[in-house]
């Protein structure tokens, strides 16, 4: 192996580590609701069905299986009932700053009020007045979207996602997939991908002259 390749493979390394420290701390992607820890709490008045496995005969998952996504609908209240049907994560080890990514949809179908309030709460209960920290408010729209919070500092906590709607007759159906939280890189991590991409760069370019 030549000097030019060895210093390539060097710092592609550099790129590589650099970027890994950047991973996801967890993931989820809802490819059976039933398996997850999840825990599915509901405090709809009056209270009928929790939070499913996805139906895809109303829609396909964002990724995977196409029923591989955590969904809840109108039947989530008996009746006009109004809705707060929760679905709240295990706890999750977190350590430093970081953010939350995940994908809502609703049927496309319009007329309809289905929304997704989401919660942090520090530490490992799951009680649902524990979640007063709020990160986001959302009405779901007619095809997947992605959705982007940074997290409060914490060594651990959990997520939280309630489903929404006063009256259940302006209820529909709600998707929730691929959820994942990853690490805010450090400043100094972020010099380390650029040195290495720089570097990767001034190679080629050499290579190619």
């Amino acid at each position: 192996m030549n000097f030019k390749k060895s210093c390539l493979f060097a710092l592609t390394g550099i790129a590589l580590a650099a970027s890994a420290q950047a991973d996801g701390l967890y993931s989820e992607s809802f490819d059976n609701l039933a398996a997850t820890g999840w825990i599915l709490t509901n405090n709809s008045s009056p209270a009928s069905l929790t939070w499913f496995q996805g139906n895809p005969d109303i829609f396909a998952a964002q990724a995977g299986a196409s029923g591989a996504y955590a969904a809840a609908n109108f039947n989530s209240a008996v009746g006009s009932g109004s809705i707060s049907n929760w679905l709240i994560s295990p706890e999750i080890t977190l350590g430093s700053a970081s953010v939350l990514t995940f994908y809502v949809r609703t049927e496309a179908v319009s007329g309809y009020q289905d929304a997704l309030n989401v919660y942090f709460h520090a530490g490992s209960d799951s009680t649902t007045a524990s979640f007063t920290t709020a990160l986001t408010s959302i009405t779901a729209a007619q095809g997947w979207t992605q959705y982007t919070v940074t997290l409060p500092s914490a060594a651990t906590g959990r997520i939280a996602f309630e489903y929404t709607v006063g009256n259940a007759d302006n209820a529909n159906y709600i998707g929730l997939d691929t959820l994942q939280i990853s690490a805010v890189p450090e400043p100094a991590t972020y010099g380390l991908m650029a040195l290495g991409l720089v570097g990767i760069a001034a190679l080629r370019r050499r290579s190619a002259a």
